[in-house]
């Protein structure tokens, strides 16, 4: 081939280099709208995320900057037990319009001082702890089968004996996974008992960075007449209080405002459903029950439990102290120094610790109580009674606690 035949070199050397400057383009070009659509889907997930945020946890927003909050209290009908009620005799169905619980506590008085409106700082009592050991049965398995038998019977009985009263119980070993029950999936009016899962929410949100118990809340005086609170009738409006001093009244005393504030800053019923529901939700506290109250009463209405529900809670409460002491502390000084009186004392001794959380709602006459008990073995127990009174709701609490205290001590003589 002559040489004039060949292609010209520096014609194709041209060619190349457009074609690799083409290519180089294009590429740059889709990496460019590849950060484009990315950064735009990140700016839309903020976004998203930020009104999540302000939606669920409106307590944090802007607190970077805040010392002191003012939140409106919780509207207590969150808690209130709510519904119908219709006469089983009757055909016509009657809506009562209910009062908010009353919930009667024991307060020490004090000397007030109503120009001192600063928050007074909460001095943490000696931490309880549980035991680290625990005695061996001293009797067989088998003979552990046969008591326990006798326990279910012995509340069986009880509970059989006095027809006129509605009495739930239930019991749960948290050392070898023991349970026994009776009309323990039954509703139940928790009243002021139900401070214990809105307070292991709480702590728990706590512990997740949302919201601080060291964080004031100032009284507005807006309070709903008929509930029972040591702070609305001893403080003057304009009272501050840490969040800490609250969740401890809520427990130790049953203080009605004290444990809306907490509920408020655990976003709401609803928040604290969505959380312990993952433990138990058997009852919807959220959603109507129906049962027949003590009186015979067809009763239909929210804000109802169960024991079954409650002694769960009870026990994840238990575990997850062991498991994170630090998150569950503060809540199981208050149950341990809890101001009222534990009728299961009266069975167990004055010297056995009980970590326990009680509840009275005066209207529908139900009383519970409920407990962790460091005994010989450690248990849940709850004992629920809806009767004439308080007085008659203690003793009935108290029997049936016996019969758990003695089926121990067998287990162990």
């Amino acid at each position: 081939m002559r040489r004039g035949q060949y292609p010209n070199p520096t014609f194709l050397n041209k060619a190349e280099g457009i074609k690799k400057e083409r290519h180089t383009k294009l590429i740059a070009a889709i990496v460019i709208v590849v950060l484009l659509v990315l950064l735009g889907l990140v700016i839309e997930a903020g976004a998203r995320m930020q009104t999540i945020y302000e939606e669920d946890y409106p307590d944090l927003v802007g607190v970077a900057t805040a010392t002191t909050v003012d939140i409106t209290e919780t509207d207590s009908s969150q808690l209130e037990p709510s519904g119908t009620a219709v006469e089983e005799t009757s055909e016509t169905e009657v809506t009562e319009t209910l009062p908010v619980p009353v919930i009667i506590t024991e307060t020490t008085q004090e000397t007030i001082d109503p120009t001192d409106l600063s928050a007074e700082e909460f001095v943490e009592q000696e931490p309880f702890y549980f035991r680290t050991s625990y005695p061996l049965q001293t009797i067989s398995h088998e003979r552990r089968d046969v008591l326990l038998d006798s326990l279910k019977q012995n509340v069986q009985d009880y509970i059989a004996n006095n027809p006129n009263e509605r009495i739930c119980f239930r019991y749960v070993n948290l050392d070898n996974g023991e349970t026994m029950g009776l009309n323990d999936l039954d509703p139940i009016v928790p009243a002021g008992a139900f401070a214990l899962p809105i307070e292991m929410t709480y702590w728990h949100r706590v512990s997740m960075g949302f919201g601080s118990p060291n964080y004031v809340q100032t009284y507005d005086g807006s309070y709903v007449p008929g509930n029972s609170s040591n702070i609305v009738s001893t403080y003057p409006v304009g009272k501050m209080f840490y969040l800490r001093t609250l969740a401890n009244l809520a427990v130790t005393t049953n203080d009605d405002y004290a444990l809306s504030v907490i509920l408020d800053r655990c976003n709401g019923i609803g928040t604290v459903w969505n959380y312990v529901s993952g433990i138990s939700g058997y009852t919807n506290f959220t959603a109507p029950a129906a049962y027949t109250d003590y009186a015979g009463v067809l009763m239909n209405g929210e804000g109802r439990t169960s024991c079954y529900d409650m002694a769960a809670y009870a026990g994840a409460l238990y575990f997850g102290y062991i498991r994170e002491p630090q998150i569950y502390q503060p809540l199981i000084n208050d149950l341990y120094y809890s101001s009222i009186r534990s009728p299961f004392a009266t069975s167990f001794g004055e010297d056995t610790p009980i970590l326990h959380v009680s509840g009275r709602n005066e209207t529908f006459h139900a009383y519970t109580d409920i407990a962790i008990i460091d005994a010989s073995e450690p248990i849940v127990l709850i004992v629920y009674s809806e009767c004439a009174s308080y007085d008659r709701a203690a003793t009935i609490q108290a029997d049936i606690s016996g019969f758990v205290a003695r089926y121990l001590q067998a287990c162990h003589e």
